[in-house]
């Protein structure tokens, strides 16, 4: 396998399963929902939403399906970093469970996706836009406009010690407007036509039971704009928050030389906000277009509307970019549900990106996996039952920039942030919401610590330093091979 590995392939056991697979049994009443259009974007951090009270993006059509459905208001990817987080979205497992650690461990096929399980239960899945497979790779049984990896990025193979990324700060200058969309901008706007055009098929031929998984790259970098939007942020003046940063944590120190964001000028500061924020408005125009095609074709009724990402983006906060680290603008997603039978609520207690899965077999009365990690939150978007405020939700991170590991647990208004061989984390998000002071060494919170680590150590198998050490041998392994064995290209920064 040249991709994503088992559990069997890096040295790891499955015995985790008997944790979770209890969690994954509960099967609701009948619904009313018959499809499901899932839209999956790509670095959206959570709170460049209206419905997250932003005091600056546009998002009306996102808003909407807030306004009379659930927002989850802390929901977490399972890795900051695309190809682990939509590796592990597919599979339903943890990232070190299927050794999809970095950008070069793209998924190959093995675990099957939950588009199989759907297809076996009677519901197939169409894709439209990005998937980060391996080329080749199916995963579901029909691709549209697909869009995988031509190369493998290979910086995360080299942490020992990490390096500098060629070109990282380029990135950073380079953010502004354009008179021409991008390549991201031209590209999403022929899925949002796909899509569209999907759904009128499904509409002409009176067709239920589908899934339509829509995969957008907006809002991911490059942060460059086109003009008609940009300028709609051109009295916009944000500064990131922490910047420079306040800790001289040896990990997040080694993320910030990676990226080298450091000491970037006010106006770039602000260019790269005003881009970013006209990026997310434009995806906000493309799922316009695609719900109001829902509703023109007499669809809306029948169908859950599921919208998240697979990570966030800081944008300088914590003098950190490109996601990569479990901040809450990083680690943290939007999710929002719509549809028939969801509540209008806004949900506070913590969720995971591995939720949504069997959220949506749920809805469909479809079998869970019982290897899916996820809970489903049919229950709590119909009202079944109250949300658990005692969740843990778990992410974790194994690539470029960093010598070792990085593993997260939030639990109620504590996050707590484990690094092998360094010092730990832990910030109250009620009291600290800006993460800007570490209560890991304060005696007053020696108990929650203590607690948390014992809750992340349950979560992952066999314990975060036997991870960390399968990780780096993997990396050295992949960075071993001829280079035309990666395809026949030698390095793609991504």
């Amino acid at each position: 396998m040249t991709g994503v590995r088992s559990a069997r392939d890096v040295g790891l056991h499955s015995s985790s399963s008997i944790l979770f697979t209890a969690r994954n049994t509960h099967r609701s009443m009948p619904t009313d929902v018959s499809n499901v259009l899932l839209i999956l974007s790509d670095e959206h951090r959570p709170d460049t939403l209206g419905a997250s009270d932003h005091p600056h993006v546009s998002t009306p059509h996102l808003d909407s399906l807030a306004a009379d459905g659930t927002h989850f208001a802390n929901a977490y990817c399972s890795s900051p970093l695309c190809t682990p987080s939509r590796a592990s979205f597919v599979t339903g497992r943890y990232v070190h469970e299927i050794g999809a650690w970095d950008n070069a461990a793209q998924y190959d096929g093995d675990p099957p996706t939950w588009g199989a399980q759907f297809a076996n239960e009677g519901v197939k899945t169409t894709t439209v836009g990005k998937l980060d497979f391996q080329p080749g790779v199916q995963g579901f049984p029909e691709q549209l406009l697909p869009s995988n990896f031509d190369a493998p990025d290979i910086n995360g193979l080299y942490r020992d010690p990490p390096q500098t990324r060629d070109g990282a700060r380029d990135r950073i200058t380079r953010a502004g407007p354009t008179d021409t969309p991008g390549d991201h901008e031209t590209a999403d706007r022929r899925r949002t036509e796909r899509a569209v055009e999907w759904l009128e098929s499904k509409a002409a031929n009176d067709e239920d039971g589908w899934v339509l998984s829509l995969n957008y790259i907006l809002p991911h970098f490059p942060l460059t704009a086109e003009r008609s939007y940009y300028e709609r942020y051109a009295d916009v003046e944000d500064q990131p928050h922490d910047y420079p940063a306040g800790d001289d944590h040896p990990i997040l120190e080694e993320l910030r030389d990676h990226f080298d964001g450091r000491d970037v000028d006010e106006a770039t500061l602000h260019r790269t906000r005003r881009a970013y924020y006209a990026l997310c408005e434009e995806l906000d125009d493309n799922v316009g277009t695609v719900l109001d095609a829902l509703e023109r074709l007499g669809l809306s009724d029948d169908t859950l509307v599921v919208y998240t990402s697979d990570h966030g983006e800081p944008l300088g906060d914590h003098e950190t970019w490109w996601k990569c680290n479990m901040y809450e603008q990083s680690v943290g997603i939007p999710l929002l549900v719509n549809g028939p039978g969801v509540e209008n609520a806004t949900v506070e207690a913590p969720v995971s990106l591995l939720d949504v899965v069997p959220t949506m077999a749920d809805a469909l009365d479809i079998e869970s996996d019982e290897q899916w990690r996820g809970l489903s939150q049919w229950p709590v978007l119909t009202g079944e039952r109250p949300p658990d405020r005692t969740r843990a939700v778990f992410s974790e991170y194994h690539a470029h920039g960093t010598s070792h590991g990085i593993f997260m647990l939030r639990q109620g208004p504590y996050k707590y942030v484990y690094y092998p061989e360094n010092p730990d984390q832990l910030f109250d998000l009620i009291a600290d919401p800006q993460e800007v002071t570490n209560l890991a060494d304060d005696p007053a919170y020696s108990g929650v610590r203590s607690r948390l680590e014992a809750r992340l150590r349950e979560r992952v198998d066999p314990d975060p330093e036997t991870v960390d050490r399968l990780a780096h041998e993997d990396q050295r392994r992949r960075r071993e091979r001829p280079v035309d064995e990666w395809w026949g290209v030698e390095r793609e920064q991504a």
